[in-house]
Formats: structure tokens, C-alpha cells, sequence
């Protein structure tokens, strides 16, 4: 659900900083190259933010630490308006909002001036109020899905539901009848979702209790939606649901087998960041390194994404391949917005390197419009090219997604 949860909230990690600022972690940072920023910047002795930046990108836990030295050496820097952005992404990835309206009040106060502001505090607001998500000690648990699926059973306030995982949306999220039959109190305080068809509005609501496998959970935060609209009007009641970021975090390791078994509560890998392909560029996305004909690229992952799109970044740095294979047409959008058609450009197949395998989207529709804001990612990966593989596993200690053989 990247699509519909990629302008949640305002806060776009933009690297532009004067002219004390290492030129050379910089040049790094605005290239995404963090196995390089994290080595260069652990040498330099004044490069704290750039720092919490690298460890950020690779999920480390001393990203917060080191952003809040950096507000408090300088608070009314460029570099600490940026840290407070990183720190608002990383409470919001972990469902930590009381953290995430302290820091929030703090950059506004200290940066009253800035344009941003107004737009920052009308997307923030359904979040400032929400209780911090209590997250219960990892331990296997062995789950089952449908075919192609990810999709499992759970419990909601000590209630049966079934929900798929989807590490692209921002927050979990349910459909009105399905937080009212789980007994949850839909609050009145709205939002609304930017998505690449339209926007959707949402109110919020919390769960008491939840439980995935063994895996127990208090104090769950939910986005709110009307259940005419998609994916909830595609699903019965019981299946209106979404485990996001914040849970699926918390589950440690994600382990999915085609063979209808998925793992979670397994204790994460250790991190080797010459070994790492994922990574939170902004504090809170996931992106992953691929590659296509021999050239690295960046993509977002997106578990809740029924199709993977391609964007018209691709077109532009790929144009030669795509005049000799592909052909004019239109592809349709469908996320929380609604359905949209869009031009583009339709190739039989795109063959990419993922996770140390290759998979093959067919046929694939390339945009012929930037629709993403980041013009360095060039596609977004979604569920049809995981599942055509026989397992694969998202690892947040060791970021890594790795793919098994067919």
C-alpha cells in the first residue's frame, strides 16, 4: 500500500544544507549510497547528522540519539530542522506518537516561520493524539496463508479477523464495520491520505489488544476508512484490514513460504551493511537495490501493492530498451483512492535481480508521467513479483530481503 500511504504526512527528506556541510557525505547522501555514507561519516568526527542519517537508512537504534545531539548543538540549524524530519518518520514507522508529538511541537516552535508548517500540523493532527504502540517480546510463531497471500488470522481485542501485511502503509489501517465489530471507538478527528489516484479520508481509532501468532501487542493504532471503497468492498467483513509498518516491524522477521507457511517472531540477523538491499531513505519507506540489464536501481517494496508499477523514471533512464520493446497503452490504478487510467508504455516482460534472484514482471506497463515524488526510485515492487517466487524473507535487523530457488 505504498501508493496510498506514501504522503501520509508532509515530511519529504530533502538534503539541502550550507555551505559547512561536508561536500563529499553530502554527495553521498543525495546519491543513496549508505554503505558508503555510514563508513565515510563514522570517520568524521563532526559529521553527527550524516551519522544518524546512515544509521537511520539502516534501521540502527542510535539514529535518535545522534539526531537529537545534532537539535541540541544547534537548534535552529538547517541540519536540526532536517533531524527533527527524520526523527517525526522514525516515530511514525514505530507507532511511538506521543514521541512523535513531542518532536513535532519541538520543530515547530523552533521553526515557526517556515512555510511548511500549517500543511505539517493539519497531516499530523489524527496522530498527535494517539497512544504509543506497546510491543510484546518476539517469538516464532508459524502462521498460514491462502496461495499467494498475506493474509492471516489474528486477534483484535480478543476477536478473530484476518488481515494481509503490508510494510507500505505508514499506519494499520481497517474499514468502519470492522472496527465496529471489533468493539474499537472510531474517534472524530480526520485526515486524509494522498495517493496516486486521489485522496482518501480517514478518522482513527485504537485497539486495546492484539495478538499475531504468539506475538502479543497493546495499544494498536488504526487509520479508519469507509467501507464502500477499495480494498474493503472487495473483502467480507472479518478480512477488512491491514497489519502495517509499525506491526510488521515488531514481528522481527517476516518468513513466507509458498507452500502456504509464514514465519514471524524469529530475532533478526545482525546487520552487515555490505550485505543489506533494504533500506528506510527517508526515515520510514522501504526501499530496496535491484538491478536491471546490470545497472543498480532503487525501488520502494510494498507487501500490500497487488501490482508493481513502473514509474516514468524508469522510461526516461531506460528509453532505449523500452522504444525497441515496448508499445503504447494505458494501465489502471487501484489503491484507497479509487481506480484511475494512466498512459504508458507496455513491454511483455522486465526482468530484474532482487534478493540474489531474478523475477519477471509480464507483462509490464511503464508510466509515461512522474507520479512519484522521488525521481531516484524508479518503480515500486509489489506483491505479484514476491509471490512468484517459492519464499522469501524481510529481515529489519539485517535489512535485507532474500529470495529462495525455485
Amino acid at each position: 500500500m505504498q501508493r496510498a500511504a506514501a504522503l501520509l504526512v508532509g515530511l519529504i527528506c530533502s538534503i539541502a544544507f550550507g555551505q559547512s556541510t561536508p561536500a563529499d557525505l553530502k554527495t553521498l547522501a543525495d546519491a543513496h549510497r549508505w554503505v558508503e555514507l555510514r563508513g565515510a561519516a563514522a570517520k568524521d568526527e563532526h559529521a553527527k547528522f550524516f551519522r544518524g542519517v546512515a544509521a537511520a537508512a539502516f534501521n540502527e537504534p542510535q539514529a535518535e540519539s545522534l539526531f537529537k545531539s545534532v537539535i541540541r548543538d544547534d537548534p535552529h540549524s538547517e541540519e536540526a530542522y532536517q533531524a527533527y524530519d527524520w526523527l517525526c518518520n522514525i516515530y511514525l514507522k514505530t507507532g511511538r506518537y506521543h514521541s512523535l508529538a513531542e518532536i513535532a511541537e519541538a520543530r515547530w516552535a523552533a521553526f515557526p516561520n517556515k512555510k511548511s508548517v500549517a500543511s505539517e500540523k493539519k497531516s499530523l493532527a489524527p496522530f498527535l493524539v494517539l497512544p504509543d504502540q506497546e510491543n510484546g517480546r518476539l517469538r516464532v510463531s508459524t502462521l498460514h496463508h491462502d496461495a499467494k497471500s498475506f493474509a492471516v488470522s489474528l486477534m483484535v481485542n480478543h476477536k478473530s479477523a484476518k488481515f494481509f501485511f503490508d510494510n507500505g502503509a505508514d499506519v494499520s489501517c481497517m474499514s468502519e464495520l470492522e472496527a465496529k465489530r471489533l468493539g474499537m471507538e472510531i474517534r472524530e478527528t480526520s485526515g486524509s491520505m494522498g495517493t496516486m489516484t486521489r485522496d482518501a479520508s480517514f478518522r482513527t481509532a485504537v485497539a486495546h489488544d492484539v495478538t499475531i501468532g504468539i506475538i502479543h501487542f497493546k495499544e494498536v493504532s488504526f487509520a479508519i476508512f469507509p467501507d464502500d471503497q477499495e480494498p474493503w468492498s472487495l473483502v467480507p467483513l472479518g478480512e477488512r484490514g491491514i497489519i502495517g509498518l509499525p506491526l510488521m516491524i515488531a514481528t522481527g522477521v517476516f518468513d513466507w513460504k509458498a507452500d502456504g507457511n509464514l514465519t514471524i517472531g524469529a530475532r533478526p540477523e545482525s546487520l552487515e551493511p555490505e550485505r543489506a538491499n533494504l533500506f528506510f531513505g527517508d526515515g520510514h519507506h522501504v526501499f530496496i537495490n535491484a538491478s536491471f540489464q546490470g545497472q543498480d536501481i532503487w525501488t520502494s517494496l510494498d507487501s500490500g501493492a497487488m501490482t508493481t508499477d513502473i514509474y516514468a523514471s524508469f522510461a526516461e533512464r531506460f528509453a532505449d530498451y523500452l522504444k525497441k520493446n515496448g508499445k503504447s497503452g494505458s494501465t489502471e490504478l487501484r489503491g484507497l483512492g479509487g481506480a484511475e487510467t494512466y498512459e504508458s508504455i507496455d513491454v511483455p516482460e522486465l526482468a530484474f535481480e532482487l534478493g540474489g534472484r531474478q523475477v519477471v514482471l509480464r507483462p509490464a506497463h511503464v508510466y509515461t508521467k512522474q507520479y512519484s515524488v522521488r525521481k531516484w526510485v524508479l518503480g515500486n515492487f509489489g506483491k505479484d513479483l514476491l509471490t512468484q517466487t517459492t519464499g522469501f524473507k524481510i529481515d529489519f535487523g539485517a535489512m535485507r530481503l532474500t529470495i529462495e530457488a525455485p
